[in-house]
């Protein structure tokens, strides 16, 4: 914290939904209420409230805050300190520029974020005065975070008495985590290394107070910085509990925004807390090393030793889109971007963490389950039997066998289980799904004593069912021919009516007929004499498909209805058939 006297009067949380998940097993945590939202307020500070000695008087916040960061043309200049409405002033604390976080796209264009604790006022202090405005964005956690904080914190240490191996994790939920709720599903890329920050948050906290940080944390970075979530995967304190960070699942490669230019390629950790002087707490270190013991082997990475990757680019990248750069497999974010982080005296035990993790990793992939799921179809037509499979085995390349594995589908509401299989003595299964909406599927087993195994999401679409059809090939010019159509998992769909004209058939009529029913019978009139032919296009999520076409004849007043020769050898009939394609996605389970 800025100060110990605002530490010590913080009130962070009362009657939340508590639940403290760990990498092989979840921790319940008594008491489920809804958890309070964290508040965002601002406040713009004029380049002429800086006065004398290049600083502001004292500002008063919209309301009580407990975490706070500037927006501006320079708010890597800016210090700032805060109290209690009359009470003493903390220290002044550099504001860092948080353009080095964020998606490969883009960084942040705020200062990172610093925790308060609870106070109701600020000055700021400029390195050279700001020509233009800037703003103060300012979270209020809330008085529900501590009561949630000091159950996760007690769930965390009981966890750690009683686990070896891999930490557990504080998932989401237990740090409010759904009061903050991501944007957008999340992305899935690999990670071949990990690195490792430090939040320049301070470091006088309590393990209470923890839950709260990474709340406050990812508020600023969901609607201050713009980004879909947290951008950490996972954030340590120094007690050594472990909360995860952004969304998708910690034993997924989710991309963060966490090291500009290379977030699909790694995973991030960060301490709580300012290391540029201070070295993390030896209860950090061991908890960042069992995490990473633990992540790096799950995806096929070692802990020690150097890997290549690309730079994605980005303007706190040290390195131009397209550059090869050389990582160490745990590295610290400077190695990556312009920046200071994790601080000097992080940066130095670095050495110490990936000496640690090497140490851990043999029993920490022996208790590793590796579950896997062949490649599924990109669109099967409605209807199809799904059959995803796949292999678990244990971290040594063991079979386990009679192990349920649940096959998911991903609807509106999370992760709905359509098929269930069990693993073979060679650790192999297989499942069949009926296929009627495109979605997204994964496969999940949990082997007891083992983390969740859980296979990377693959997209799968959906290729319609489009059949049409009518009873008679020949009617009299200025009448209607009567159809017949069947559509199965279409969401737009429309009847195409051509004539042929100079030996080309060419569009005469695009008529939208019912996507939504599955089977409709419609009259089209046919007013001039000639060769017609009607199709049926349906759609699914980007996946199109057309009917056999129905060729019939409008024939002129007194001619015959009896179907006769036509042009090229072909005979003028009723016409049916389905058509299928492939390719695309839509939501749904």
């Amino acid at each position: 914290m800025l100060s110990a006297a605002l530490t010590r009067r913080r009130a962070l949380a009362a009657g939340a939904a508590v639940g403290a998940a760990t990498l092989s097993t979840r921790v319940p945590v008594a008491g489920a209420r809804a958890a309070a939202r964290p508040r965002g307020t601002t406040l713009d500070v004029a380049p002429a409230a800086f006065g004398p000695g290049r600083r502001t008087g004292v500002l008063a916040a919209p309301r009580r805050f407990d975490l706070l960061g500037v927006r501006g043309a320079a708010p890597a200049g800016l210090e700032l300190r805060v109290r209690e409405r009359g009470g003493a002033w903390s220290r002044w604390v550099a504001l860092g520029h948080g353009a080095h976080h964020g998606p490969d796209a883009r960084g942040a264009l705020a200062s990172d974020p610093v925790w308060t604790g609870g106070a109701d006022e600020l000055q700021l202090r400029a390195r050279r005065p700001p020509r233009s405005a800037l703003r103060v964005h300012f979270v209020t956690v809330g008085a529900a975070a501590r009561v949630r904080g000091a159950r996760a914190a007690a769930s965390s240490r009981r966890a750690q008495a009683s686990q070896g191996g891999p930490p557990p994790v504080i998932g989401r939920a237990a740090w409010g985590g759904g009061s903050v709720k991501p944007r957008a599903a999340p992305s899935y890329g690999s990670v071949v290394a990990a690195f490792v920050h430090h939040t320049v948050t301070a470091n006088d906290y309590g393990p209470e107070d923890s839950a709260g940080i990474v709340l406050g944390i990812a508020k600023y970075h969901r609607d201050t910085n713009g980004w879909n979530d947290i951008g950490y995967n996972f954030l340590v304190d120094q007690y050594g509990q472990v909360f995860e960070g952004r969304a998708g699942g910690i034993d997924q490669p989710v991309i963060g925004a966490q090291a500009q230019g290379y977030n699909a390629q790694s995973t991030g950790v960060a301490i709580l807390g300012t290391h540029g002087a201070v070295p993390a707490s030896p209860a950090a270190l061991e908890a960042v090393a069992r995490l990473l013991a633990w992540k790096l082997p799950l995806h096929g990475a070692p802990v020690e030793g150097q890997v290549v990757v690309e730079s994605a680019g980005g303007s706190q990248n040290r390195y131009a889109a397209g550059t090869p750069v050389t990582l160490e497999r745990i590295s610290g974010h400077r190695d990556g971007d312009s920046t200071s982080c994790p601080g000097n005296a992080l940066y130095a035990q670095l050495p110490e963490i990936r000496r640690r993790a090497a140490a851990l990793a043999p029993s920490a992939i022996a208790s590793v389950v590796r579950l896997s799921m062949g490649p599924l179809p990109g669109a099967p037509a409605y209807g199809e039997t799904l059959r995803p499979a796949g292999v678990l085995r244990r971290g040594d390349g063991s079979p386990v066998a009679g192990q349920a594995v649940l096959v998911q589908k991903r609807g509106s509401k999370g992760w709905v289980t359509v098929a269930r299989a069990t693993t073979d003595r060679d650790g192999a299964w297989r499942a069949g799904v009926t296929w009627r909406k495109s979605g997204r599927v994964r496969a999940r087993a949990a082997v007891q004593g083992s983390p969740v195994a859980v296979t990377p999401t693959v997209a799968v679409g959906l290729t319609p069912v489009a059949e049409l059809r009518s009873a008679t090939g020949r009617v009299r010019a200025g009448s209607s021919l009567t159809l017949d159509a069947r559509l199965l998992g279409a969401t737009d769909a429309v009847l195409l009516v051509e004539r042929e004209t100079g030996g080309r058939f060419r569009r005469v009529a695009k008529l939208p007929v019912p996507a939504r029913r599955s089977r409709w019978r419609r009259r089209v009139p046919l007013r001039r004499p000639g060769l017609y032919r009607l199709v049926l296009r349906a759609e699914a999520g980007g996946v199109a498909v057309r009917s056999a076409p129905v060729v019939v004849r409008a024939v002129r007043a007194g001619a015959s209805l009896e179907a006769a020769p036509e042009p090229g050898g072909g005979v003028a009939a009723p016409g049916a058939g389905t058509t299928a394609g492939s390719g695309g996605t839509a939501a749904g389970a």
